[in-house]
């Protein structure tokens, strides 16, 4: 939102963003989306444009994407269709299944089945682990493989299989689309406002947050055993950088399918010794995987119930990277070193890992 709008006050024009977002217990769409527009974290230069030069440029639509009807399709005839919204769950319990899905890939059908006739391209932000278990270095057509990708949770084949479906669909019909696919996302990282801002801690910042406070425990700090392939990275890339490559983007005829990634994944030994350096939690051991694991304490057993269970199978996978020369021509990737990454940490711990709530 924040880039698309800075994109309509440059440009000086008349075209408006359609927000279809819904109420909140007592907060309705507009107010949410208010806070969004006047908080200390939005960009100057809408700020500097208030609420109602910016409104201007907005019409939202107050509804939930689960029982959305076609009430507005008028509104939006002929426009680009960025559909963001989606439930992200690493779970891999069989009781989450269903529901991790119907959230991704159900909503999805319904409203392409809903709007595919009135807009002129569906733009789907899915996400770049929908690769699944892969090795090597992975290009941006996943449509055109030669074998089945295994995939690690319900999350990543619910968004595999969403952006497959938009791809057949939009292909019989000859309507033009773009998949567009993010890795893990990171803190803000370009210009000089709010520098590693997230409004949400997911991924790595959940083993942050999980070792921060139980660092600030009394009493021993009880050793906890990760089971890792040290070979293998965490492919990080900053929120700033996906929100302006998609606004790069989606009215460019020529690209189908993106993966929004960092060239180079973070070692995953390095990103893990520097979240514990930095959380304050010194009493850990690397391991190889092994199917004998027992848990030795309460700790170990705590995080591998928790956040370690839904993390374990991104720890121990196979080594890859991504081809990003197209990426890179669009906009220049930002570098995530060890310092980037300290900060995005630093960050999450000063702001006690609170994501915005609005």
């Amino acid at each position: 939102m924040y880039e698309i709008l800075e994109l309509f006050i440059k440009n000086n024009n008349n075209d408006k963003l359609y927000i279809i977002a819904r109420n909140k217990g007592n907060n309705t769409a507009l107010d949410r989306i208010n806070e969004l527009l006047s908080s200390s974290y939005t960009p100057n230069i809408l700020k500097d444009k208030g609420l109602k030069k910016l409104h201007e440029y907005l019409e939202i639509i107050d509804i939930d994407l689960a029982s959305i009807k076609d009430t507005f399709s008028e509104k939006i005839k002929g426009g680009y269709f960025i559909h963001s919204a989606g439930y992200v769950n690493l779970s891999t319990d069989e009781a989450l299944k269903e529901k991790i899905f119907a959230e991704n890939a159900k909503i999805t059908k319904t409203l392409f089945s809903i709007f595919h006739p009135f807009i002129k391209k569906f733009i789907y932000i899915g996400t770049a682990f929908s690769s699944g278990v892969r090795n090597g270095l992975i290009d941006n057509d996943f449509h055109n493989l030669d074998f089945t990708p295994e995939h690690r949770n319900a999350y990543e084949d619910a968004k595999f299989h969403s952006e497959n479906f938009i791809a057949q669909e939009c292909k019989a019909l000859g309507l033009p689309f773009q998949i567009l696919r993010p890795s893990v996302i990171g803190g803000k990282m370009l210009g000089k406002e709010n520098n590693y801002f997230i409004p949400k801690y997911m991924v790595f910042y959940l083993l942050a947050k999980f070792f921060h406070f139980t660092s600030q425990r009394k009493g021993e700090q009880e050793n906890v055993r990760f089971i890792i392939n040290e070979e293998t990275g965490l492919n990080i890339i900053p929120v700033d950088y996906v929100a302006k490559v998609i606004v790069n983007t989606f009215e460019r005829d020529d690209i189908e399918q993106l993966n929004i990634v960092n060239d180079k994944s973070f070692n995953i030994v390095k990103g893990l010794q520097l979240i514990m350096k930095e959380v304050g939690y010194t009493n850990f051991t690397l391991i190889q995987n092994t199917l004998d694991f027992k848990y030795k304490n309460t700790i170990e057993k705590l995080y591998y119930e928790s956040i370690g269970k839904h993390l374990k199978p991104y720890f121990i996978t196979n080594a890859n990277e991504y081809d990003t020369t197209l990426l890179n021509s669009i906009l220049e990737i930002p570098k995530l070193d060890h310092e980037a990454f300290t900060n995005m940490i630093r960050y999450a711990i000063l702001n006690d890992f609170k994501d915005i709530n609005v």
